[in-house]
């Protein structure tokens, strides 16, 4: 499996309708509605944007490489969220690496899942994922949010001391 981040080569209206038709046939009704029709209006130039994200995960088959999974992020989660795997390739670990490349991509995500969606909320933990609070969908539905951050490698060195230094700076 390969994990490539989206760029339009050519007809972006083509590209664009081949993943639009693959999240609607594979993310079927656990999408959010919203976040799909956001998703519909983007455009090439907002796919540039910071914050905004489009993965997608192939396999090598038959003839040439095959779309196994698609990842669409906006406004680090917050304005949509979208992710899909083909039936096929579930429970391979592709959603939840997808998910973790968007986090390492990003560098911090946010997302929001029905209560009733625990594969999702499952694949979230696995990727990392906290949850962090509950809300009401306006039609009635709990969902839980999750948040993810890369955390900070950047270690301090520690400065040696030359010899006959005072190793307390601040002595009481």
């Amino acid at each position: 499996m390969q994990i490539t981040s989206f760029s339009p080569r050519g007809d972006w209206n083509r590209q664009h309708a081949r993943v639009l038709r693959f999240l609607f046939e594979h993310g079927g009704k656990c999408l959010m509605r919203e976040d799909y029709l956001l998703f519909a209006r983007v455009t090439e130039p907002e796919l540039r944007e910071p914050g905004t994200s489009l993965l997608l995960a192939t396999v090598r088959g038959e003839g040439g490489p095959v779309l196994a999974g698609v990842s669409f992020v906006a406004g680090y989660g917050k304005k949509a969220f979208l992710i899909a795997v083909h039936p096929l390739y579930r429970r391979k670990g592709i959603g939840s690496a997808l998910l973790k490349a968007q986090l390492e991509r990003l560098g911090q995500l946010e997302c929001r899942a029905g209560l009733n969606r625990i594969p999702f909320i499952g694949l979230c933990f696995k990727a990392g994922l906290t949850a962090f609070s509950l809300s009401q969908a306006p039609a009635g539905r709990t969902l839980l949010h999750f948040e993810g951050k890369v955390p900070n490698t950047v270690r301090l060195k520690a400065v040696p001391s030359k010899e006959g230094e005072r190793c307390c700076r601040f002595p009481s």
